[in-house]
C-alpha cells in the first residue's frame, strides 16, 4: 500500500456511510483506511464496524472517552504506516479520482508537504454544487493565509513525517487547528492546492451558532498572531487576537457571517437549511440586522427562482 486515508468520526449521523463509501469506491485502491471513532453515542461505531468487517483495508480504532479532534488526528498520524496521508471528514464525499490524483501529485512534487484541492460546496443535488477555486502555488497561498484559511482541511494530502516533526495539530487552537498547522508549515515547507475539484464539501449545521463562529474567529486570529509573533506565549497571543477582533467589531463580524452563510445555503438550493440558520441567528442579533438577514434570504430565493426559470427556457 502506498498511502493512508485518515477519517476521524464523532456522531457522524446519516452522512457517515456516504463518506466511507466514497473512499472505498476510489479508482485507486492501494491504500489503508484508518477510521477513528472518538466515543460517538449515535451509532457511528456500529456503522464503522460493519464496513471494517467487509473491507480489509479499514483499520478501526474506538475511543472509550472523547479526546477531541486535534488529539484524534495526532493519534491517527502516529498509527498510520505510510508517509502520505489523505484527510477525510465524516460529512464530505470524495470524488472517485481523488486518491489517485493526490498520490500522483505528491510523487511528482516532493517539495510539497501539504496539498489541498479545489472543492465543490455540496448543494441539494449535484447540479446545485458550487465550485470553489483557491490559490494554487505556495507564494500565493502564503499571502492569502494571512487573511483567511485557503486550504480545505478535508481535502488535503499530507507528508506525515513533516507534520509530526512540526509538532502536529495543537489542541489550543480548537476549530482552527488546521489553519494553525498550515501557517506553521508554511515557514519551512511548501504548500499547494491542486487545481482540480476532488471533494464535495458539506455544510454542517450541527452546533452552528454565531457564538461558535465568534469563538472560531478568535482561534483563527490567534493562529495568525502566533504565526507573526512565534516568540509570544499563549496568553499574549490571545490578548492580541481579542484586541484585533474587537477593533473589527463583533456585531458587524457576526452579521457578515450570518449574511454569507444564508447567501451560500440559498445558492446551494438548501432553502430549509437557510431558514433554520436564520432562525438560530435571529436570536443573537438585533432587529435591524435580522431584517437584513430576512431580506438576503428573500433575494436568495429570487435568484434561485430566476436561475431555474432561465434553465427551463434553455
Amino acid at each position: 500500500m502506498t498511502c493512508a486515508v485518515l477519517l476521524p468520526v464523532y456522531n457522524a449521523g446519516s452522512s457517515l456511510s456516504q463518506s466511507i463509501e466514497s473512499i472505498l469506491r476510489q479508482d485507486y485502491a492501494d491504500f489503508e483506511f484508518w477510521i477513528i471513532d472518538d466515543c460517538s453515542n449515535d451509532g457511528s461505531a456500529r456503522v464503522i464496524r460493519s464496513y471494517a468487517s467487509a473491507d480489509k483495508r479499514i483499520r478501526a480504532i474506538f475511543h472509550q472517552r472523547n479526546s477531541g479532534l486535534p488529539s484524534t488526528l495526532n493519534e491517527g498520524l502516529a498509527a498510520v504506516r505510510h508517509d502520505l496521508v489523505i484527510r477525510m471528514d465524516q460529512d464530505d464525499v470524495a470524488l472517485p479520482s481523488r486518491v489517485a490524483t493526490q498520490v500522483r501529485f505528491m510523487r511528482t512534487r516532493p517539495e510539497v508537504a501539504v496539498a489541498g484541492t479545489f472543492v465543490y460546496h455540496m448543494g441539494r443535488t449535484p447540479s446545485h454544487d458550487r465550485l470553489v477555486t483557491l490559490p494554487v502555488e505556495h507564494e500565493e497561498i502564503v499571502r492569502a493565509l494571512l487573511r483567511a484559511n485557503c486550504i480545505y482541511h478535508p481535502s488535503v494530502i499530507l507528508r506525515r513525517e513533516a507534520i509530526v516533526a512540526a509538532g502536529g495539530y495543537r489542541a489550543e487552537y480548537r476549530n482552527s487547528e488546521d489553519y494553525d498547522l498550515w501557517l506553521r508549515m508554511s515557514k519551512h515547507h511548501r504548500l499547494a492546492n491542486i487545481p482540480v475539484p476532488l471533494l464535495r464539501y458539506r455544510f454542517s449545521l450541527s452546533g452552528m451558532t454565531l457564538g461558535n463562529k465568534w469563538q472560531q474567529a478568535l482561534f483563527a486570529q490567534m493562529a495568525v498572531v502566533s504565526h507573526v509573533h512565534p516568540e509570544w506565549d499563549f496568553g499574549e497571543v490571545r490578548r492580541q487576537a481579542v484586541a484585533e477582533l474587537e477593533e473589527l467589531g463583533k456585531n458587524y463580524f457576526l452579521e457578515q457571517v450570518a449574511l454569507g452563510t444564508i447567501r451560500e445555503l440559498t445558492c446551494l438550493g438548501l432553502h430549509w437549511d437557510a431558514i433554520r440558520v436564520l432562525w438560530r441567528f435571529s436570536r443573537e442579533l438585533d432587529r435591524d440586522r435580522v431584517v437584513r438577514l430576512v431580506r438576503e434570504l428573500g433575494l436568495g430565493w429570487l435568484r434561485a427562482w430566476r436561475a431555474r426559470h432561465v434553465e427551463a427556457i434553455r
